[in-house]
């Protein structure tokens, strides 16, 4: 019969390989992602970035809640580990599924887009030409207005015929 100590740094080191799996599975969903859309230098840095500290925040979760925040040798090889293992083994297929899933997903929202584009377009142009036409009419009453305040150009009004 196993002691209990043995037993919880047991668990704790395949916590620490399925912790290496889920790592190196997270980045392979980024390399999928990346396959799919086209990023700039920039923004893989930046991904690559954020990825990293979330990674490390789950890392000290991990030794902090099962070790008591003691950096055991053994918790740092499984992670290895179990990256390793899932890299030698099932990352080439789960980044060609990822990114083929993706690149469908892209294809199927840019022809709806495309389809919603034509409907869209024609009620912009007809609402621009409203718009416009609204414009000038407006343009022309106020411009039409203003030559009645001004009266005959010469700076005084027209006599009536009463007036005179």
């Amino acid at each position: 019969m196993m002691s209990h100590v043995i037993r919880e740094e047991t668990m704790v080191f395949l916590f620490s390989i399925l912790h290496g799996i889920l790592l190196a599975f997270g980045y392979d969903v980024l390399r999928a992602f990346r396959r799919a859309f086209r990023h700039s230098i920039a923004a893989v840095s930046a991904e690559d970035f954020l990825f990293w500290m979330v990674a490390g925040f789950l890392t000290f979760c991990l030794a902090f809640f099962r070790t008591d925040g003691v950096i055991r040798g053994y918790v740092i090889a499984g992670i290895g580990l179990g990256a390793l293992l899932y890299h030698f083994t099932a990352s080439a297929a789960v980044v060609f599924a990822l990114a083929f899933i993706l690149k469908k997903i892209k294809h199927v929202a840019i022809r709806i887009a495309g389809l919603l584009s034509k409907p869209c377009k024609k009620i912009c142009v007809f609402l621009q030409k409203r718009i416009e036409f609204a414009r000038k009419s407006s343009y022309n009453v106020n411009k039409n207005a203003k030559k009645k305040v001004r009266g005959n150009g010469h700076g005084r009004k027209k006599k009536t015929a009463q007036q005179e």
